[in-house]
């Protein structure tokens, strides 16, 4: 049993493991830049990957098997990493002198272990509604006592901009910081809060995330099956264009956002106090 401990706590095993996993990411990005892959990829991050997972009509068996095997490798990484960090705490208790680099390489092993548990939660956990079209002033209800609507959209860019595919657009022909979307959040009838959103920059409310996907032109939202017809205060590129937008929920969202920072200085705090060994 000692034996086995050993192995699975040694510097080789932990290195054979990220190197297989290192091949599985690369092959991640690989079928990501197919185009008979790509879009697979965008279903997998529309919904809780559980879901995903079960859903015998979402997503390409090529990827599911892909995802599989690199959750597989994880939870080996794991393994390791607790038998790595219960053999390091004992010979640090054990030992005469304190080392705090050592205490420091534990502390972040540990952070490690808990942003990788927080990542799985956020797979098998939450909730995500996804290809929400909104028009202003429509709301889209969810989880039975909240609800987003859109106030209004701020959209500075040519709309010929809408039609191009997201790996065309620059920031000469689309101004990320620029275009944007007021929304309000509401529960049981009462305004929460009031949000804006960007695309690459979500609104977060507690452990609730509002995604803005992408700007549609009104005259490709087929989905949209309510039309808003009250024109006051509503400009002219306002009754031209609406959005997408995915709300999730993710229990342990914040937690992340504190570990994943930690693990990071941690990590830099080690290499400054142990850089001349």
């Amino acid at each position: 049993m000692r034996e086995i401990t050993k192995k699975l706590s040694s510097m080789s095993f932990a290195s054979w493991t990220v190197a297989i996993l290192i091949l599985l990411c690369t092959a991640g990005i690989l079928l990501f830049n197919s185009e008979k892959f790509s879009d697979g990829f965008h279903h997998m991050n529309d919904m809780i990957l559980l879901d995903w997972l079960a859903h015998p009509q979402k997503g390409v068996p090529v990827l599911k098997i892909w995802f599989v095997c690199l959750c597989i490798v994880m939870v080996i990484l794991g393994i390791n990493l607790v038998f790595c960090s219960w053999n390091r705490f004992f010979r640090l208790i054990s030992g005469k002198k304190t080392d705090i680099s050592k205490y420091i390489m534990l502390f972040v092993h540990i952070l490690f272990g808990f942003a990788a548990l927080c990542h799985f939660i956020g797979f098998i956990s939450g909730y995500k509604y996804k290809n929400i079209y909104l028009n202003c002033g429509q709301s889209f209800n969810f989880d039975d006592v909240y609800s987003v609507r859109l106030k209004q959209i701020h959209f500075i860019d040519n709309f010929a901009s809408l039609k191009l595919h997201h790996r065309d657009l620059t920031a000469n022909n689309f101004h990320y910081n620029s275009n944007y979307a007021d929304i309000q959040l509401i529960k049981n009838g009462d305004i929460l809060c009031n949000g804006r959103i960007f695309i690459l920059k979500p609104f977060c409310f507690s452990n609730m995330q509002i995604t803005l996907k992408r700007f549609v032109p009104l005259a490709f939202q087929s989905q949209i099956r309510k039309v808003y017809r009250n024109g006051k205060n509503i400009s002219k590129n306002e009754r031209k264009i609406g959005v997408q937008i995915i709300i999730s929920k993710n229990p342990v969202l914040y937690a992340f956002f504190i570990i994943y920072p930690l693990m990071i200085l941690g990590i830099f705090f080690y290499l400054g106090i142990t850089w001349r060994e």
